[in-house]
């Protein structure tokens, strides 16, 4: 059309041309107001194993004080999300599912944001690199062994220690210096001028270390998957849980924020 208006010197075509041209130009930079300012997060959750599905929440953050966004779309591992409004200095969530294949540290990869706005003339988009780091934890896989009676058990060996460490309160007792900072009662050492200690007692279930390099499993791998399964057994049941991995070995507990350092060290076990 371009060519056209000057070959015939035609004032209307260089009108047309103008408004059409004036037209993509303004199309183009809303385009790129829209998804400026924009930012995606990700949040996985704290437990994610190997060949399982997991819930990725997707977060978009619009950072603009005066514009809203529309029209968003974000595509991550092969799915796709879209947000039809975001409205200025709000967020909005969504979630899909995904699959990890392989256990140990994972760093998913970029995200591309992008929109047709304001009239799917030109599609924006914008490439951003995923800051979050996830542990994929070895796929649980069921282990049930027998031991010298015949009776069904978990692998394992008994850990003993002087102090209890897992069952109730036994009493609370003045700090001596030696004891570990989690046994501190703060809440009546608050009330009280010295530090107070709960004395615990000992757990009524027998420890158990899952020594990995004795499972029964073929390969490496397989033992990981055991473990996994035998680390989640054990605590579900009320019973401390410890692990030997060759040479390194992590004493018997039982809270959650020690069954996922155990996954991770066996999540992580050969990756360094």
């Amino acid at each position: 059309m371009g060519f056209a208006a000057v070959n015939t010197g035609n004032n209307l075509l260089f009108l047309v041309v103008s408004s059409l041209l004036g037209f993509m130009a303004v199309s183009g930079f809303l385009g790129w107001i829209n998804i400026r300012e924009v930012r995606v997060v990700l949040d996985f959750p704290d437990e994610i194993y190997a060949e399982k599905d997991v819930f990725v929440a997707v977060r978009l953050e619009n950072r603009k004080k005066y514009l809203h966004s529309f029209l968003l779309r974000v595509d991550a591992f092969g799915e796709s999300l879209r947000f039809p409004l975001v409205e200025k200095g709000s967020d909005d969530s969504g979630a899909f599912t995904m699959i990890f294949r392989e256990r140990g540290a994972a760093i998913p990869g970029e995200i591309v944001l992008s929109s047709p706005f304001p009239i799917n003339f030109f599609t924006r988009f914008t490439t951003l690199s995923v800051q979050s780091r996830c542990i994929v934890f070895p796929a649980p896989r069921d282990c049930v062994l027998l031991d010298g009676s015949g009776r069904k058990e978990t692998r394992g060996e008994a850990f003993s220690s002087r102090r209890g460490y897992g069952g109730d309160i036994a009493k609370i007792r003045d700090y001596t210096g030696s004891d570990p900072m989690k046994f501190i009662h703060w809440r009546l050492s608050a009330r009280h001028e010295d530090l107070k200690v709960k004395e615990l007692t000992a757990p009524s279930e027998t420890p158990l270390v899952i020594d990995i390099l004795s499972l029964p499993g073929a390969t490496l791998e397989e033992n990981l998957s055991y473990g996994t399964f035998l680390v989640n057994k054990a605590v579900r049941v009320g019973r401390p849980v410890g692990l030997r991995l060759g040479a390194h070995f992590v004493r018997p507990d039982l809270t959650r924020t020690h069954r996922l350092h155990l996954l991770t060290e066996l999540a992580m076990y050969g990756k360094n």
